[in-house]
């Protein structure tokens, strides 16, 4: 639709508009660490540019799905049935392209075929992403190894760019309500700008950066490759040695979609909540009768990179994975994906 042009002294007065429309949630800064945070009217009291510098780094520590597919739900009731409350309008403002490639894996297992989540459709629906550049990657992002760029070149409803503290905005027709608030703030930026310039140096920057960081690529046919070594236990054990079987790779993964059903009692009726579940879990892959095809961890292990890999790639064209690095970061045993791939 166009892009414009927020200067910094208007920030807060912009996200004031937002709120009277929209639940806004905003990374900030905590303990040196990207928290997503529920912005409060009280949070614009502040300096005018007290939450652009979380903008300008990494995505947040909590996976981007916990918005439309929440760890603990309830689904289902009986013999009375689910209330189902519809969400309100909310705006998550600073995803990052890592988050927004996360969730086209879940409109894909949630949102597509004969079986799709009402509840992930309805948080959808009724939720703006506006994608904030990544202008300062990090050593453990490698979204560059999954052919993404660490700034929206295509989805969401807007994608955000911080120039010199003042942020620019190119707007979707998706995402046209959000200039809407206050188009009085705005300015529109014409093609040849200094600040769209500054912007595609930045880019640019970041870019270079990430093909530093990850300068080896992987097997082109990474689905062949990791599909041809899993029936090799000596390879994955060795890759294996130091997992503590925490699970932070897998709650921390943005795209990890499994989930575990279970009911439970409730008055003179049952209630039913969906969990998310972790493939590393040893009952994971039990079926009836007992038996477990993956009782042994290092079978799980090499699971989860089959899964992410592989077969998601063979079925659906794309990997369930997107570099964001969360898993590197979670992880207690050190496990680079980077270190096991890179050697197929």
């Amino acid at each position: 639709m166009g892009t414009y042009l927020l200067p910094k002294s208007s920030i807060h007065l912009w996200l004031s508009k937002l709120l009277s429309r929209y639940a806004v949630f905003v990374p900030i800064e905590v303990e040196k660490q990207i928290h997503w945070h529920l912005l409060e009217p009280k949070d614009l009291e502040t300096e005018p540019d007290s939450i652009t510098p979380a903008q300008r780094r990494i995505r947040a520590s909590e996976p981007v799905k916990s918005f439309m597919f929440e760890p603990r739900q309830q689904v289902a009731s009986f013999p009375d049935a689910l209330t189902f409350k519809q969400p309100g309008p909310r705006v998550l403002l600073g995803i990052k392209s890592c988050d927004l490639a996360a969730l086209k894996v879940h409109d894909k297992i949630l949102g597509e075929g004969e079986f799709k989540d009402p509840f992930y459709l309805a948080q959808r629906k009724n939720t703006l992403l506006v994608v904030a550049d990544c202008p300062e990657p990090e050593q453990s992002c490698f979204c560059n190894l999954l052919g993404l760029t660490p700034y929206a070149a295509e989805g969401g409803d807007a994608a955000l760019s911080v120039v010199d503290g003042n942020w620019l905005l190119d707007v979707n027709e998706s995402g046209k309500e959000l200039v809407d608030a206050a188009p009085e703030l705005f300015t529109d930026l014409r093609e040849g700008s200094s600040e769209l310039a500054r912007r595609d140096e930045q880019r640019h920057a970041a870019l270079v950066s990430l093909n530093l960081t990850n300068a080896r690529p992987w097997n082109p046919d990474l689905a062949g490759a990791v599909a041809a070594k899993l029936d090799d236990p000596a390879f994955w054990n060795k890759h294996a040695e130091t997992c503590v079987e925490c699970f932070g790779c897998l709650m921390g993964c943005p795209t990890c979609y499994c989930f575990l059903l279970y009911d439970q009692a409730k008055g003179a009726g049952v209630e039913r909540t969906r969990t998310w579940d972790a493939c590393y879990e040893a009952a994971y892959a039990r079926v009836g009768g007992g038996a477990n095809p993956r009782a042994e961890f290092i079978k799980r292990f090499a699971n989860r990179f089959s899964c992410k890999f592989s077969a998601f790639k063979t079925d659906h064209g794309m990997y369930a994975c997107t570099g964001c690095g969360r898993c590197f970061k979670a992880c207690m045993g050190k496990i680079d994906i980077r270190k096991v791939l890179g050697e197929l």
